[in-house]
């Protein structure tokens, strides 16, 4: 990866936090759980990495061969993105968004009718 500015970076992790929010419908900023926190960290991470890989050509080109998975950076993707059910090909980060996508819950409740 080249050297970003500060700014870029920023703006790297502004996008994959919006990714992140659009894959699993839910805020985690205000959150105060260190698991999940920890989770969120490593998954905007894996994001900056993998638009930054996305928005540079010559990385991209270097990566297109014949094989069916490509190196980006400090991890793999399946060179056919994502396979059925999977978000984004890697399977740490698609495990992560997952695990933390709004799921609602069906309650059961009981109608008492009089008469």
């Amino acid at each position: 990866m080249r050297e970003l500015s500060d700014t870029d970076i920023k703006r790297y992790i502004e996008r994959a936090d919006a990714w992140i929010r659009r894959a699993t419908s839910r805020d985690f900023s205000e959150t105060e759980n260190t698991f999940i926190q920890a989770d969120m960290r490593t998954a905007t991470l894996l994001l900056v990495e993998y638009i930054w890989y996305w928005d540079n050509p010559e990385p991209k080109e270097e990566a297109m061969s014949h094989d069916e998975i490509i190196r980006l950076g400090s991890f793999t993707v399946h060179k056919e993105s994502a396979r059925s059910g999977e978000l984004t090909g890697m399977d740490e980060l698609d495990f992560i968004l997952k695990t933390y996508r709004y799921k609602p819950t069906v309650g059961l409740f009981q109608v008492l009718r009089k008469g």
